[in-house]
């Protein structure tokens, strides 16, 4: 076997890797694997028809990310979101979804525009039902951030929107800050249109409850 056929059989690997990072990681957020659920490297290779190495790749990057703990025992179990996770992961998205909108929007083409505008108008839709909300804006930045033009950036959002989706589904904004969602989304379908970068960044950030000086 040559060079190349080594280079097929690692990305292979890498995409099935993914795939059940993903498959794991989603699991999570629907609740099929909830909190506190004990979880099994040969179980979950036999469920999803892999062998266990791709299962245990998975299940460390999903703890890196906080979405598992793996115990002393070797056993490993789903973790609890609490309060101070979502405040932090709040913060984080805000930053990291500043930054991909600054750098995406003054990037875009007209038929990119036009989407990421009705991605937003998605985002509005869902507003009352804070878990669907969560995931538009997860799909919205995801978006910006593979016509960023800056792939390490956008392999660091890949690598954390699950572990932000998780644990901001439930988020609920208080009242005065509720009532100035729809202004901001509005302000931030204008500045997509306009491709007004500096614009989008301030806007999303306000949206993740960070204020701009």
């Amino acid at each position: 076997m040559g060079i190349t056929g080594f280079d097929e059989i690692s990305v292979q690997k890498q995409l099935l890797g993914e795939q059940v990072f993903r498959r794991l990681g989603e699991a999570i957020i629907d609740g099929t694997l909830p909190p506190g659920q004990r979880v099994r490297d040969l179980e979950l290779a036999a469920e999803l028809h892999v062998s266990r190495m791709p299962v245990r790749e998975a299940l460390q990057r999903l703890e890196r990310i906080g979405m598992v703990e793996m115990l002393p025992s070797r056993s490993t179990r789903v973790t609890a979101v609490t309060e101070e996770d979502v405040r932090a992961s709040r913060e984080h998205a805000g930053y990291q979804a500043g930054i991909v909108a600054h750098m995406a929007v003054p990037r875009l083409d007209p038929d990119q525009r036009a989407l990421a505008i009705r991605m937003v108008d998605a985002i509005v839709d869902a507003l009352d039902e804070p878990a669907a909300a969560s995931r538009r804006r997860r799909e919205l930045f995801s978006a910006l951030s593979a016509l960023s033009g800056n792939r390490l950036h956008h392999a660091h959002l890949a690598e954390m929107e699950l572990a932000l989706e998780r644990n901001l589904q439930h988020f609920v904004p208080d009242a005065s800050e509720a009532a100035e969602q729809l202004e901001l989304y509005s302000a931030l379908r204008e500045a997509i249109a306009a491709g007004d970068g500096d614009a989008a960044e301030r806007i999303v950030r306000s949206l993740h409850g960070i204020e701009c000086g």
